[in-house]
């Protein structure tokens, strides 16, 4: 069986504010400034990863001594219509789906009579309250977790990594039950501060529960799906103290936005993990510059055209 990762629940927060300006030029080339501020563990873990490709211009205090807060600032020049990365990880220790998805979408159609530019930001729902309930009452009031919302999620991991696993149909209500056992005799009798102790432990031993009767074949996808979703609750619960804002400066005439507040020609985004939780978070805007004289002119050539096309069928029928 493979060596199993460390469940790490990091449950001392410690602030960190994460800042993203777009500037989106008439030419639909867009600049991005990001400004991150806070812990230095915080900010170079994984739950927000900091772009860091040479693409993109660095300056980090990162390296400085010891201090109670550190500033990481990255900007860079993106062409027209150019992707924007979904995540900035570029490792392979995570898997995808573990991580926090930002797609982000910013266009620029040119009709020559008029011009249209759109941003479209999804932050990738993490979809706390159907995976782990009590982790999200946990997250709305940290001062006040429930009574067994670690237990409910080892649960979770445990059971979610034994329904993905690609076993036998009759092995699986075999573990389940046994699994099921362990919770009501075993887990339940627990103090959630001694769960949270001794949470290594007894993640092992459910991992044994659900993966010894197992065929040895399935050690390996048994342990990465249980990483997969690890990790993914990890990366939620290091997000719990991170704040995000978003500042966007579009060409033209502003036709459509959601955004939370505006200012001349900024507008303004700022949301925390409780927005995004459950459901993506959407940011979006739409702006638009009309050229009134090229639409006369098109106007005009267009109504010449069918004036001519016209005559000249006329003149071939009385011909």
């Amino acid at each position: 069986m493979m060596k199993r990762h460390l469940l790490v629940l990091i449950l001392v927060f410690s602030c960190v504010e994460h800042k993203f300006s777009f500037t989106v030029s008439p030419d639909g080339s867009y600049k991005v400034e990001y400004k991150g501020h806070g812990d230095k563990n915080d900010l170079t873990d994984f739950d927000f990863p900091l772009p860091t490709s040479g693409k993109w211009t660095i300056n980090s205090t990162l390296e400085n001594t010891e201090a109670e807060s550190y500033d990481y600032t990255a900007h860079r020049l993106f062409k027209r219509n150019e992707y924007f990365p979904t995540t900035f990880y570029n490792g392979d220790s995570i898997y995808f789906e573990s991580l926090l998805k930002h797609p982000i979408k910013v266009k620029h159609y040119n009709w020559f009579f008029r011009e249209s530019f759109s941003f479209d930001v999804e932050i990738g729902g993490r979809n706390v309250s159907s995976k782990y309930p009590k982790v999200e009452q946990f997250i709305l009031d940290t001062e006040n977790p429930p009574m067994g919302w670690l237990k409910e999620a080892l649960v979770y991991l445990l059971t979610e990594t034994l329904n993905q696993a690609e076993m036998e149909w009759n092995t699986r209500p075999i573990i389940a039950a046994e699994l099921l056992n362990w919770k009501n005799n075993e887990l339940e009798i627990l103090s959630d501060s001694t769960l949270l102790e001794e949470i290594d432990y007894y993640k092992n031993i459910g991992l044994d529960i659900i993966m010894q009767p197992a065929s040895p074949d399935l050690y390996n996808e048994m342990d990465s799906i249980f990483k997969s979703l690890e990790d993914e609750l990890t990366i939620t619960l290091d997000l719990m103290d991170d704040s995000f804002s978003f500042q966007l400066i579009l060409p033209g005439i502003l036709e459509y936005t959601n955004s939370d507040s505006s200012a001349s020609d900024t507008l303004f985004w700022s949301f925390e993990l409780q927005d995004y939780m459950n459901e993506n978070f959407v940011m979006r805007a739409n702006s638009s510059i009309n050229y009134p004289g090229r639409q006369k002119a098109g106007l005009f050539i267009g109504f010449t055209t069918i004036l001519i096309f016209w005559g000249l069928r006329r003149r071939k029928r009385l011909s």
